[in-house]
Formats: C-alpha cells, sequence, structure tokens
C-alpha cells in the first residue's frame, strides 16, 4: 500500500512551518475541482543546504520514497537536492499515494516572501498554513494553465464578496492597505458607499486610474456621479 502523502507532510509539520499551495489549497477555499498532486511551500530556512536536509531526514522515515528535480525529474540525493533548491526552488518526492511538490521559491514568490505569507495565512487542522485568497493568486500568475485562470476566477469571486463587506464600513487606513493590495471597479463602487469621505476620495481616486488606463466599467461608474 502506498504511503499516504499527508503522514509525509504530517512530518514536515513537527518540526517545521508549511504552507499548502497548489489545487489542495484551492479546495480549501471552496472551489470543487480535482488535483492529481500535491503542493506545499516548506519555510525556506538559512540555505538551500539546510532546506534540503530537513527533506532528506523525513524521507529517511519513509521506505521507498525518492526525490525528483527538474530537468527532466531525475532522482537526485544529498548535494544535488540542495542544487535543485537554489536552481528551481522546489523538488517532487515520488513514492507516496500522489505526487508531493514541495517549493522553496514558488512562482512569483522569493525565499523572503515566506514569513509575509504565513502571517496572513490561516492554520488547518492538520498543522499545516493556508494562504489568503491574494497569496494563493500570485502563485497562480502568468502560468498559461487554464486551470490556474479557473482557480483565479474562484479565488478573486472570494476577495470581491469579503471587500463587499468591509468596505462601507472600513476606516481610512483599513481601506487603504485593502485596496493596496486588491483594487477593481466592483469592490470600488463599495467603498464609494463608505461615510468617510477620505475613503469616497480614495476609491475615487483608483476610479480615475482605471478609467485613463482604459476600463470602461470605471469610466460608466465617473460617468453616472457627475450626471446631474
Amino acid at each position: 500500500m502506498a504511503i499516504p502523502v499527508q503522514d509525509f507532510i504530517d512530518h514536515l509539520t513537527k518540526d517545521y512551518r508549511v504552507i499548502v499551495i497548489g489545487g489542495l489549497a484551492v479546495i480549501a477555499h471552496g472551489r470543487s475541482r480535482q488535483t492529481m498532486d500535491a503542493d506545499i511551500w516548506l519555510e525556506p530556512l538559512s540555505s538551500p543546504a539546510e532546506w534540503a536536509d530537513a527533506i532528506e531526514k523525513v524521507c529517511m522515515q519513509f521506505k521507498g520514497v525518492r526525490i525528483h528535480r527538474l530537468p527532466g525529474w531525475i532522482e537526485v540525493s544529498g548535494t544535488d537536492v540542495a542544487g535543485a533548491a537554489e536552481d528551481t526552488g522546489m523538488i517532487r518526492i515520488l513514492g507516496l499515494d500522489c505526487p508531493l511538490d514541495i517549493f522553496r521559491r514558488p512562482n512569483e514568490f522569493d525565499e523572503d516572501s515566506f514569513d509575509a505569507v504565513a502571517e496572513r495565512a490561516s492554520k488547518a487542522g492538520d498543522g499545516t498554513l493556508l494562504p489568503s485568497p491574494l497569496d494563493l493568486i500570485q502563485s497562480k500568475l502568468d502560468t498559461g494553465r487554464s486551470q490556474d485562470q479557473e482557480d483565479i476566477s474562484h479565488l478573486e469571486s472570494i476577495i470581491r464578496a469579503d471587500y463587499k463587506k468591509r468596505l462601507p464600513t472600513a476606516s481610512f487606513e483599513e481601506a487603504s492597505e485593502l485596496l493596496e493590495r486588491y483594487s477593481e471597479w466592483q469592490i470600488l463602487q463599495s467603498a464609494l458607499e463608505n461615510p468617510s469621505e477620505s475613503v469616497r476620495e480614495l476609491a475615487l481616486q483608483h476610479l480615475h486610474e482605471f478609467a485613463e488606463a482604459g476600463d470602461p466599467f470605471s469610466k460608466a461608474i465617473l460617468e453616472g456621479r457627475e450626471t446631474p
């Protein structure tokens, strides 16, 4: 019987912080879809060598698991694992009940981003961390995969619902922080409902920027406000 991938992840979370990314994270955020592998971001530690050593120590607890690297998914061990961490930012574990991709440097992130992403994440029952929808979107940008585009649409709907709930009553400081990370015409309409003039002015500033960039929805909102 194949070793459950969750058992391997559980061993990592005993000593290290682990952020779940990829399809499993999107499913945890409520999207119904299939995934054929598991993707996690293991905290980068102080060096590629220390990171690789942590993974190899866990591998020693499971008979038959193997470490592979790109290009070509070549089986590696020892210093070659650290080399993979430095060159491609990830390795793949085979021999579990599904492939497990472990990242030190996920798509669109660098190693130094881990702490900030972990701070914004929520803790799952198994000890792993679930990234915020915005951070998960960033990990899926510019991949060219249709599945990722569908995931992004789902995650954006979650963000949109959250912002529409918070912006009508947010303080200027909270609204500024929210809109610095994510802004679009639909949520800006919610900010325009805020009784704070400074929040409304901030929303209008964003709408003008979008309108000048050619967004027709932002133009329509501004024109509607200017109509007597």
